[in-house]
């Protein structure tokens, strides 16, 4: 499935929707990882976009640097944070947004 069919299939599930914008020469999202593992399907749908290969839609959110994390729900920007941030930041936000 491509990632903007993923994305409408995210959003439509009701849930919060965490969008990770990685680049393959920017491997800083992975620590974050076992974090996402334990929110997803439970509290977080997940959808990974490589600002590279899925140009149109990082660029539909605004978004050129990576790590970049989007989350949303519905169609509705509730954070964003571009850059790197910390587990415990990471966890904050998601905690603060159930």
């Amino acid at each position: 499935m491509d990632v903007a069919k993923q994305l409408q299939a995210a959003e439509a599930t009701g849930q919060l929707v965490l969008i990770l914008f990685y680049a393959d020469w920017s491997p800083h999202y992975e620590w974050l990882e076992p974090v996402i593992r334990t929110y997803e399907k439970r509290v977080v749908e997940l959808v990974k976009v490589n600002i590279e290969g899925d140009k149109a839609v990082a660029d539909s959110f605004n978004i050129d640097t990576a790590p970049a994390f989007v989350l949303l729900h519905g169609k509705r920007e509730l954070w964003r944070q571009v850059g790197e941030l910390t587990v415990e930041e990471f966890k904050q936000v998601l905690e603060d947004f159930q």
